[in-house]
């Protein structure tokens, strides 16, 4: 981290480089193990986010993160399966959603 740079500030651009759409593929793989939610929510919202990363992101502790990817019109059915088996409530519910509205 720059000297001076405050943690506030660095996940606010981190964010901002999780979505900007130059930042593409490989380049996206360390944001989505960053240790902000945040960031990891902009690149779970990410269409373009490699599949990898997708299934690494099914696995994240943070609902905001797992919203994100239930959300996401990439993320593949036998992922939304999966969240449609979490432990908590909103995650399964809303996966449930999903499952029924797209894939049938």
């Amino acid at each position: 981290m720059a000297l001076g740079m405050s943690p506030a500030k660095r996940t606010t651009d981190d964010v901002a480089r999780a979505l900007d759409p130059a930042v593409t593929g490989v380049e996206l793989l360390p944001l989505a193990v960053h240790r902000d939610p945040a960031v990891r929510v902009a690149v779970a919202s990410r269409t373009d986010c490699p599949m990898g990363a997708l299934l690494a992101l099914g696995h994240d502790r943070s609902p905001e993160v797992l919203s994100a990817l239930i959300r996401n019109a990439r993320a593949p059915e036998t992922l939304i399966r999966q969240l449609a088996e979490h432990k908590k409530a909103e995650i399964r519910d809303a996966a449930l959603m999903r499952l029924k509205t797209t894939f049938r």
